[in-house]
């Protein structure tokens, strides 16, 4: 027997700045910070759930609440946009005018973790189940590939007994992306056009680190980052407008 339930709740409060400046003399930009934090009970999303993949003590909703798993502390995005002015000179303005820049940087907070178990250790055949966080601090080098977290932190719970760390209560590391793109349209008769558009993402080719295992049961992946995100990648195209 399993018992499947749809109650709970969730909060979110957020505080957004916003910074604009409309176009004028080819030149666009606009910045948003988004400083916010959701708690919400746990969730089986919004299929058919897996046996034994519910609240750890049905008895007790609140011991699986804690950050939600889309929670984002801090959230920075700027965008721009600008067009190179129309030069006097006809060599110059042949080669120069009309061309335009545009970029995205986006930079994100850690994605928040649970760190947990593949062994049964309270014998309920509940899946999920968390560890004992046995130190102040959960952390380790958080610069690091293979010591993201602290290791003598960590402890697996007693027979039949349940972890005392939160649902979601470490983050993972944070995230940024810097995108581009340069293009212009050539006029070539009345009504019709071609545009040329080169696109860069990841311009710095930065190594953006995914997130680290989280299981201490499997000894190979806890406490290791084995993923990136996409390098640097440029694509081209032509568009005929008619």
């Amino acid at each position: 027997m399993d018992v499947y339930d749809d109650g709970g709740t969730q909060s979110y409060n957020g505080l957004i700045l916003s910074l604009q400046k409309r176009l004028s003399s080819g030149l666009s930009t606009g910045v948003n910070y988004t400083w916010s934090h959701c708690i919400g009970d746990f969730t089986q999303g919004g299929g058919v759930p897996n046996v034994g993949t519910g609240l750890l003590d049905p008895n007790d909703r609140r011991l699986d609440r804690g950050n939600c798993a889309a929670d984002r502390r801090h959230l920075l995005t700027w965008t721009a946009g600008y067009e190179l002015p129309r030069w006097n000179n006809t060599i110059a303005r042949a080669i120069f005018t009309g061309w335009r820049v545009a970029g995205l940087y986006r930079f994100t907070t850690g994605a928040p973790l649970t760190i947990g178990t593949n062994v049964d250790r309270q014998l309920s055949g509940v899946t999920g189940q968390r560890v004992n966080l046995v130190d102040t601090n959960p952390y380790g080098d958080r610069s690091s590939f293979n010591n993201y977290f602290n290791s003598n932190a960590f402890g697996l719970p007693g027979i039949g007994t349940l972890g005392n760390i939160g649902r979601f209560s470490v983050f993972g590391p944070s995230f940024f992306t810097l995108d581009t793109a340069l293009s212009r349209a050539f006029r070539v008769h009345e009504g019709q056009s071609v545009e040329i558009r080169a696109e860069a993402f990841n311009l710095s080719n930065s190594v953006r680190r995914g997130n680290p295992g989280t299981n201490i049961s499997a000894p190979n992946t806890f406490n290791r980052i084995l993923s990136t995100a996409d390098p640097r990648i440029m694509q081209f195209a032509v568009k005929y407008v008619f």
